[in-house]
């Protein structure tokens, strides 16, 4: 596997200067690439970067999916939108779901015009024979924000989001109640305020199975969530204000049921859908929805010991999304 460090101009959108967003490339090694070979753009949950697809713990091995996806074939570029890790956060209090989408889809059409002519390396020159779209937690909130207003993808993976209410599961149904009131406060004009402020309940129980081993959990949490003390490589002290939102019930409504393109909704068994089956019907508009749910997996589901069975389905999946465009 070969990576590629790119950081690409994203411009003004409605007055709001973006700067610039910053993104990863793996590509297979040249002699193992496709003529034609999947493009995979993938945004990560909030609180983390785009070093969630790649992670790498000492004593332990398999926890990068970008090396899981270049190992057959694929070509994936890990992105942090604006706002979070690397990318522009200067103005984070100001940005809203558009300036996200927008940026958004200028970096992958950026970065796409890059592979189609041979800019970033001659040997890994090509046209892609499908590019999707993956995003984890509130990377799948992106994902659907960016497909329904600029149609950047043949298809898309919502991780970890529920397009009808995200929710944090809890230990105690108490607990569970405590953090609706948080949301519903946030419905009732509460959505000014930073993410960073909003104080659930729980977070260990909700994004890591138990087997998850203590000390990657401890990487992961010992910092602080959502606002990290410390960072970790695949951490980001920022997001936007305006993700508070993103856990409103309905909030994405609109956007989900305008996306056209083939949906893969995935979730782990404890995860943010409340019923993960309903979600189908959130994307009136494509004709191709898949749901999967994995076992002994929460909400991050890189973290989990059954996050191979999610690659794997995802990899067939976009296998599937390139021949129908043959």
């Amino acid at each position: 596997m070969r990576s590629y460090h790119l950081a690409v101009e994203v411009g003004e959108v409605g007055g709001l200067a973006l700067g610039q967003m910053v993104a990863t490339v793996f590509a297979p090694d040249a002699d193992a690439l496709p003529t034609r070979p999947v493009l995979i753009f993938a945004v990560p949950g909030g609180g983390y970067s785009r070093g969630y697809f790649d992670m790498r713990f000492a004593g332990h091995e398999g926890y990068s999916q970008a090396e899981h996806h270049c190992g057959r074939g694929f070509v994936l570029v890990a992105v942090d939108h604006v706002g979070v890790g690397e990318s522009s956060t200067e103005r984070n209090a100001d940005i809203q779901f558009e300036h996200i989408a927008a940026g958004y889809d200028r970096c992958c059409r950026a970065v796409l015009a890059r592979f189609r002519e041979g800019e970033l390396d001659s040997a890994i020159a090509f046209e892609p024979a499908a590019v999707i779209g993956i995003g984890q937690s509130m990377g799948g909130c992106v994902s659907i924000l960016t497909q329904a207003a600029h149609r950047t993808f043949d298809a898309i993976a919502v991780l970890g989001y529920s397009a009808i209410h995200t929710r944090l599961p809890q230990r105690q149904a108490a607990q569970e109640q405590a953090n609706l009131a948080v949301v519903d406060a946030l419905s009732r004009g509460g959505t000014g305020h930073s993410p960073h402020n909003v104080r659930m309940q729980d977070y260990v129980y909700p994004f890591h199975w138990e087997d998850v081993p203590a000390e990657i959990r401890d990487a992961d949490m010992a910092g602080g969530y959502p606002q990290r003390r410390s960072c970790p490589p695949f951490g980001s002290a920022t997001m936007p204000d305006c993700t508070v939102q993103m856990m409103i019930p309905g909030v994405v409504a609109a956007e989900a049921a305008a996306v056209t393109v083939p949906v893969f909704v995935g979730n782990g068994e404890r995860d943010v859908c409340p019923d993960p089956h309903a979600e189908p019907g959130a994307y009136q508009a494509s004709l191709d929805v898949t749901i999967t749910i994995v076992p002994c997996m929460a909400h991050m589901h890189n973290f989990a010991s059954t996050r191979a069975l999610l690659w794997d389905r995802l990899t067939a999946w976009y296998g599937t999304v390139a021949a129908s465009l043959c």
